[in-house]
């Protein structure tokens, strides 16, 4: 009998223990794909500037979106996705694209900024395409969207109207300073509809799904580790009046902001 047990036991845990490493296998290979990438980045087109770090979050951001199309296209599911979450993705990655595309005032000023940088987010974007896609089309049927209610598109006129009024002035154009505000405040709101599908399903939560949550909170951890230092440059010059740094501090605060909620969210489901 006790060899009977012995040989069951064996028979349960060894599929279970090749499904961890299937699992397992998509995530570790790109988390090695990317730590190349900015390996060579860091060494063949950066000046080792402390900036770089920006650049690194923007990789560790367009990895997780390429995590979670992985694991919607390989469970043929978009069961757990927020739609919402990406919609909010798609118009700050847009936004912000249409600022370091052409002005230079928010990039890092490590080499890497001059195109690297851009090309992990224009990724980022290709792959949130690609997601919303998925989710509203190819497998719209998995689609939980009895749990993606948040009104999260109420706030977004109240957020342009505040970067209207409170930006900086790095890219030294209203409309451009506007529009990097603008989709910095998108970023800050961007995850809260896929934190509150998973409180809605009950805070169950699929490891991929896990993953890509971990990402985020990777890319927002680097991305304030960069504006814990750079607030200061926003502040206005005694050239042009000088005054309080109300625009750094309202960088400094939504970036703290969004590591915080991320952060609380990723210990919390």
């Amino acid at each position: 009998m006790a060899e009977f047990h012995s040989d069951f036991d064996v028979a349960t845990v060894q599929p279970a223990k090749a499904g961890l490493v299937s699992e397992a296998k998509p995530v570790v290979s790109a988390w090695v794909v990317l730590l190349t990438l900015l390996g060579l980045t860091l060494r063949h087109f950066s000046d080792g500037d402390y900036t770089f770090v920006v650049t690194a979050g923007a990789g560790v951001q367009c990895l997780g979106f390429w995590l979670l199309l992985t694991k919607v296209n390989s469970a043929r599911s978009a069961a757990g996705v927020s739609s919402k979450m990406l919609e909010m993705y798609l118009i700050q990655l847009m936004f912000r694209l249409s600022s370091t595309l052409i002005k230079e005032g928010y990039l890092p000023i490590d080499r890497s900024g001059d195109h690297i940088y851009q090309a992990f987010d224009i990724g980022s974007l290709c792959l949130v395409f690609n997601l919303l896609w998925c989710v509203n089309k190819k497998y719209k049927s998995t689609y939980e969207s009895e749990f993606d209610t948040m009104p999260v598109w109420n706030a977004v006129p109240g957020l342009l109207v505040l970067a209207m009024c409170v930006h900086g002035h790095m890219n030294k154009s209203f409309f451009y300073d506007t529009v990097w505000t603008f989709s910095m405040h998108l970023d800050t709101i961007a995850m809260l509809p896929q934190f509150w599908l998973f409180v809605k399903k009950g805070g169950a939560v699929e490891a991929a799904l896990g993953h890509f949550v971990a990402c985020i909170v990777a890319s927002r951890a680097l991305s304030f580790a960069f504006w814990f230092y750079g607030y200061q440059a926003l502040k206005p010059r005694k050239r042009d009046g000088g005054g309080p740094n109300i625009a750094g501090y309202l960088v400094f605060a939504s970036h703290a902001m969004q590591l915080l909620l991320s952060a609380d969210s990723c210990f919390t489901i």
